[in-house]
């Protein structure tokens, strides 16, 4: 039944989207924005996530290298603390993304939901 209406709903959208009044049309053009903004957001944060974790294993693998100390559950705890992160902030990445390129479908399964 859900499903259904959502169905109908994006049919009755796409067939008139033209005919948008003015102020639905600003809703939805603000919410792709926020969700381009999100995307350039998440971006910026990845390659800061992937540039730290990289740095860093590399730096405690050559502490490791030169010494005897225990860098390399360091190293490993870097790269896997920083690999996880770069999944979830890849996937937020993502989500985001589709929100930007489907913003009336977003907006009507955010209103399902």
């Amino acid at each position: 039944m859900k499903h259904e209406a959502e169905q109908e709903l994006l049919k009755t959208l796409n067939g008139q989207l033209s005919e948008l009044p003015a102020v639905a049309k600003t809703m939805v053009q603000q919410y792709q924005m926020s969700a381009i903004a999100l995307s350039i957001l998440c971006s910026v944060i990845l390659i800061a996530v992937l540039i730290g974790t990289i740095w860093l294993s590399v730096f405690f693998y050559k502490k490791h290298s030169s010494s005897d100390d225990d860098y390399d559950l360091a190293s490993w705890l870097t790269a896997l603390v920083g690999g996880l992160s770069s999944v979830i902030v890849l996937m937020c990445l993502t989500v985001n993304i589709i929100h930007a390129c489907a913003p009336i479908t977003s907006i009507i399964q955010d209103l399902f939901n």
